[in-house]
């Protein structure tokens, strides 16, 4: 959304000082073979069609003299797999990106809608003696949505892993029903699957996402090789076919008990660390790392499973304190900067972004170039992160009531507790006001010494 992603044949000929210096790159970040160029937000898609014109109207690089010498050609295929070898956690979690990326924006659609809902529910519904029976209807209907993105959910998830990781989508999605499916007789909730146990194996799917990406990574694999084996005329018949007979069996006796196991003890784990104020300040703390190392994705099955233990995400606005941090930091860093200067027109034009939870233009193009700043605006983050776990852990857990959504400001609307979403949206608020103070105050006192504030 943000940033022009381009694969590069030879990283060694990129003029980073170049590029970091064009008016309105807000940053340049070297991923291995993949440069990202931080544009904003709306600006990233135009560029990419931009560049997409230029390229089809430009010589490939194979007509060029030089890529025809061997020695060259020897040396880019050498330092292409090298990258490749030392980026391939990076590469696991790019395909997590892939896979959830496109169902972002109807995450934040889901939960907008819910917020406003539940809000309209608790505050106006629940305390009149007599509801205004249009307004009960509205909201039944404005919450409809949310509860189908969550019940079908793992099909969607299914179909672009399989995709993402080389697979046929609708093998994957066919492999993720299975999960979604029922499996007792009698049960009132979803669609009977008319089995009871698998050839006198017990079935149990409470694994759900955890199992659906094991089940469709693993299938994309299957497929692959199965594809290998069967002739050319029979792809369309067979591939599919024994792909989803064999990884049914696998499912069924592998993928699901383990995925279980899985399920709960990741929900156990950050259930526990998202209510403990140490633990919840150094998620709140390190997240910033994990972005800037591009592992942040591989938190969203997290997300999921902690919206299918407990009701709402309580990983996510500790992890949003981050960008709380930034904010703070880039407060600061503008006070103590020169009227007039570069910086002070950098951050000007990113703060407003930052405060509505898009921080990359803070991280990439003020505080991470400086070090110092990106420190202290990580201990804001942490501070804020602290003070959401001590409130958990005084018995007031909260989170978001879908599984993404927007950070900053923007998600005050989205946050929700079994207590009620007044309490949660103050949890919240109250949290990014302490990011921001301290990420402004350590900043201000240790994180402007001997960096350039020009």
């Amino acid at each position: 959304m943000t940033r022009l992603r381009l694969g590069l044949f030879d990283n060694s000929l990129t003029d980073y000082a170049t590029l970091k210096a064009i008016d309105g790159v807000m940053g340049v970040v070297d991923g291995d073979n993949q440069l990202q160029i931080i544009l904003g937000p709306g600006k990233a898609q135009t560029a990419k069609d931009l560049v997409e014109v230029q390229l089809h109207n430009t010589p490939s690089a194979s007509d060029s003299a030089q890529n025809n010498d061997l020695s060259y050609i020897t040396k880019a295929n050498k330092d292409q797999i090298k990258s490749r070898q030392n980026g391939a956690i990076k590469g696991f979690f790019a395909k997590f990106a892939t896979i959830f990326t496109p169902l972002i924006p109807g995450f934040i659609a889901a939960g907008l809608l819910l917020g406003i809902a539940t809000l309209i529910e608790q505050n106006v519904i629940l305390t009149d003696t007599s509801p205004n029976l249009l307004l009960v209807d509205s909201v039944s209907y404005i919450k409809v949505f949310s509860k189908g993105l969550f019940t079908f959910l793992g099909i969607l998830v299914g179909y672009n892993a399989q995709q993402a990781f080389g697979g046929s989508g609708v093998n994957g999605a066919i492999l993720a029903s299975l999960f979604v499916l029922t499996y007792n007789a009698t049960g009132t909730v979803g669609y009977y699957s008319g089995m009871t146990e698998f050839f006198g194996f017990a079935i149990d799917a409470r694994g759900n996402i955890i199992g659906i990406l094991i089940a469709t990574i693993l299938g994309a694999k299957v497929e692959q090789c199965i594809r290998r084996l069967v002739p050319d005329n029979f792809d369309m018949l067979l591939t599919s076919t024994f792909t989803l007979l064999i990884m049914g069996i696998i499912t069924y006796l592998v993928i699901m008990p383990m995925g279980v196991y899985l399920f709960d003890g990741m929900s156990f784990l950050f259930k526990h660390l998202n209510s403990n104020p140490i633990g919840a300040a150094i998620l709140a703390g390190l997240f910033l790392i994990a972005v800037m190392f591009g592992i942040h994705q591989g938190f969203v099955p997290v997300y999921i499973a902690l919206v299918a233990d407990q009701g709402f995400n309580s990983l996510f606005p500790i992890l949003a304190m981050a960008g709380g941090g930034q904010v703070g930091a880039a407060i600061a860093l503008f006070v103590r900067s020169p009227k007039g200067s570069l910086l002070r027109k950098q951050i000007s034009g990113a703060i407003i972004p930052g405060f509505l939870g898009i921080g990359e233009p803070l991280i990439y193009g003020v505080t991470l170039p400086r070090i110092k700043p990106f420190i202290t605006a990580c201990i804001g983050g942490a501070a804020g992160g602290f003070f959401i776990g001590l409130v958990a852990m005084l018995g007031l857990p909260m989170g978001l009531n879908s599984v993404f959504g927007p950070s900053g400001i923007i998600a005050i609307p989205f946050m929700t507790s079994h207590d009620g979403v007044m309490p949660a949206m103050l949890v919240y608020f109250t949290g990014l006001i302490i990011t921001y103070l301290t990420g402004f105050i350590v900043t201000y006192f240790c994180g402007c010494k001997n960096i350039d504030l020009s």
